[in-house]
């Protein structure tokens, strides 16, 4: 169903009968709604839900590539119309993100299906909450009783134009660098004449291109830590490879996403106690991909 890869926020006056300023705050404008199952051509919805119970503590704000889009109490969800592709999506405690910091950089990016409702619920994740996609069989179940929470404005960017991937390459970590490695004086002669290759047939229809992703992905094993920095040093020394043999930098985005889109995800079942079978298993998650992206217009 999926691919696994400044706002101020402005709360309606007050005056709506109902409304109370106890430390428990109740809103009156959730509505008892069904989510909508009407999908405009060459776009996704998203429906967000907070179980009654899925996590002790206040209002969960979410946001759409880092733009907000609403706050949900226990017992309530929000829906939006996005793109399809790229999508970046992150879940925080109101007043947890003062500086609007976390959601310009954190979330995880999903491809989403067009002229589909995806759905994801609020889980606690060691007292944090975090998104996870579900089924819609599963939300189907979950949505009973939630209501619509439309208390604060959403400020989710309305694209007129949804850029798809025109086209993906993906370069092997073995073939790019040296083993546990990432700067630019690592890369091997190998791998910079595939990045440099890579670059030639872009700029044979750079005009179509609106954008350029560059993403780094590990394998499974070490740390989430360890493995989001690797891949994140990987993505930006490909980029500046990139620039390198001649790409404009302002239209190349870098980023890691670790371990997170596996390509190949029971290398330590079938290798348990062999160590360089597992690694060479592994050989497949451990890649940059390169993903260009062009304007589709609405139809």
């Amino acid at each position: 169903m999926f691919s696994r890869r400044h706002l101020v926020w402005v709360l309606l006056p007050f005056f709506a009968t109902g409304c109370v300023t106890h430390s428990k705050v109740t809103w009156v404008d959730t509505k008892d709604i069904v989510y909508s199952t009407s999908v405009p051509e060459g776009r996704s919805s998203v429906v967000f839900y907070r179980s009654s119970d899925a996590i002790d503590g206040p209002t969960v704000n979410i946001y759409v590539n880092g733009e907000y889009l609403g706050s949900l109490q226990p017992n309530a969800y929000r829906q939006e119309t996005v793109c399809a592709q790229n999508q970046r999506f992150h879940a925080d405690f109101t007043n947890q993100d003062r500086a609007y910091r976390k959601k310009a950089d954190l979330g995880d990016y999903y491809n989403l299906p067009e002229a589909a409702v995806s759905f994801f619920k609020i889980t606690n994740n060691n007292g944090q909450p975090a998104l996870e996609p579900v089924t819609p069989e599963q939300a189907e179940a979950d949505l009973k009783g939630v209501q619509q929470q439309n208390h604060t404005l959403s400020r989710v960017s309305k694209a007129s134009q949804c850029a798809e991937v025109l086209k993906k390459y993906s370069l092997q970590a073995s073939a790019l660098f040296k083993f546990d490695r990432s700067e630019y004086k690592d890369m091997l002669p190998q791998g910079k004449r595939e990045v440099a290759a890579v670059s030639d047939d872009i700029k044979q229809n750079l005009n179509r291109v609106s954008s350029i992703s560059v993403i780094g992905h590990t394998d499974p094993e070490g740390s989430d830590i360890y493995n989001n920095k690797l891949s994140t040093a990987r993505a930006a020394t490909v980029k500046k490879a990139l620039m390198e043999s001649g790409l404009q930098g302002g239209m190349i985005v870098a980023e890691g996403r670790g371990k997170k889109e596996l390509l190949v995800t029971n290398c330590r079942a079938q290798h348990p106690k062999n160590a360089k079978a597992r690694q060479e298993c592994d050989q497949p998650n451990r890649r940059v991909e390169i993903l260009l992206h062009g304007e589709k217009a609405a139809k």
